[in-house]
């Protein structure tokens, strides 16, 4: 007679609501209750609330980066991606890293794919447009930025000049506006490094669809981010779109034109399109239906056993809500919380025991525009510049996973406090054979 085999749960994505889903499980469950296996392309889990000051040089990129190997030890980290996955068989098709494909079957499946940048087929996008989700784009962005006042500082002909030092950000929800302060404040440092140039030249343009900025702060600190924006010397375009962008020409909807090397691209996110291979229900906007208690739903309301959603990936109802149906937003505070009460219930499941709806009352939203300016609201309490500017960087570090990463991220904010901010550029590093090949050219 065989021994019952242990369940195996299947969590796909290793952010969010994936890392703290395993280690939820981790402590609700015995050893040997269940088989935990983490299917993640990348090697680290990214702390994506701290990419602009990545960006601005107030961080290193390895400060927002969890590794996942020492933060799942004692679980399996499956480092590929999922290729498809049958929910009626219990089955996942997976590919690992080496290109090798694997069918797995599971008893619980946890859908933790986040978002994706979400876009339009604006001409020229692809080609010249960089988005602001991923640790690798926060790099490049900054790389790119000090770059260009370098290829400023040393060209003569006027136009290359004035497009190097021409930067545009398309989406002015709070994530893009910290993100172009960041990197506005540390361009403006640069160029106090080089005498040829003036703070004068530098153009920062924000491009927003709507009728305001940073609409997550709320009406009152939305028109003070504004207000910021625009004292800083930055362009806001509200209810404006960028038309084109093709040979980085820029159009824009209200008639100007201009041309620009840099295009990053925050208007919003998507859930992630992986989904699309799989059988899931899901809702008018792609996300996977789910309810109360984190289970996937059927269009008629009904649980799918065994299936669960949380975080950017999912639509989970919000019942504390006055009006309804309402919805909990895609961040961090709410997928970090989702996750939490996703493992009790895998764990009740499992036991026969009832399962916790999620509920949670936001604790308020966090912005920061640069060293000692922000907006917060703070269980009700609204704030501004510094004191949002202290809770922010309080909160944020210490809710950044594992006690080396906190270590990592506080200690880089002492540092920065006593000392000049880095303006070192590493272009190479995104082509570091370059170099080397050169060697290989024929002399004449």
């Amino acid at each position: 007679m065989k021994p019952k085999q242990s369940p195996h749960i299947l969590i796909l994505g290793g952010g969010y609501v994936g890392l703290y889903t395993a280690w939820g499980l981790r402590r609700a469950l015995p050893r040997g209750k269940a088989r935990v296996t983490v299917v993640e392309p990348n090697p680290y889990m990214t702390y994506q609330p701290l990419l602009p000051e990545v960006a601005g040089g107030e961080l290193d990129a390895r400060s927002v980066a969890v590794d996942l190997t020492r933060a799942l030890k004692g679980m399996d980290l499956f480092r590929g991606r999922l290729l498809s996955l049958d929910v009626a068989a219990r089955t996942a098709r997976l590919e690992s890293l080496s290109g090798e494909t694997s069918t797995v079957a599971f008893d619980h499946v946890v859908l933790a794919m986040g978002a994706v940048s979400r876009t339009f087929p604006t001409p020229g996008l692809a080609d010249h447009g960089i988005g602001f989700k991923t640790l690798a784009e926060a790099v490049h962005v900054r790389n790119q930025v000090l770059g260009n006042i370098a290829l400023a500082a040393a060209a003569t002909d006027p136009e290359v000049r004035a497009k190097a030092l021409t930067f545009v950000f398309v989406g002015g929800g709070y994530t893009g506006v910290e993100a172009l302060c960041e990197l506005s404040d540390l361009a403006k440092l640069a160029v106090d490094e080089r005498p040829s140039l003036n703070r004068s030249e530098l153009r920062w343009v924000l491009v927003e669809a709507l009728d305001r900025v940073a609409p997550e702060v709320g009406p009152k600190l939305s028109k003070f981010t504004l207000a910021q924006l625009r004292e800083r010397g930055i362009e806001v375009r509200l209810e404006t779109t960028m038309k084109s962008c093709v040979d980085s020409q820029v159009i824009l909807s209200d008639g100007s034109t201009f041309t620009t090397n840099t295009i990053v691209w925050t208007a919003g996110v998507k859930p992630n399109p992986v989904l699309d291979d799989t059988d899931v229900p899901r809702g008018p906007k792609g996300h996977v239906s789910a309810n109360s208690k984190l289970q996937v739903i059927d269009d008629d309301g009904v649980p799918v056993p065994g299936v669960w959603a949380a975080g950017d990936n999912a639509q989970v109802p919000d019942t504390t809500a006055e009006k309804q149906p309402a919805f909990y937003a895609p961040n961090a505070q709410n997928a970090m919380r989702q996750a939490k009460v996703l493992a009790q219930n895998i764990a009740a499941d499992l036991d026969g025991r009832p399962l916790t709806e999620f509920k949670h009352k936001s604790l308020g939203t966090l912005a920061s525009y640069g060293v000692g300016r922000g907006a917060a609201v703070v269980l009700g309490i609204e704030l501004k510049n510094r004191p949002a500017w202290i809770v922010d960087r309080m909160y944020h570090g210490l809710a950044v996973p594992t006690f080396n990463r906190k270590w990592h991220v506080f200690s880089a904010w002492i540092a920065g406090a006593l000392s000049k901010r880095d303006l070192t550029a590493l272009p190479g590093i995104e082509h570091p054979r370059r170099a080397f090949l050169e060697t290989f050219e024929k002399k004449d």
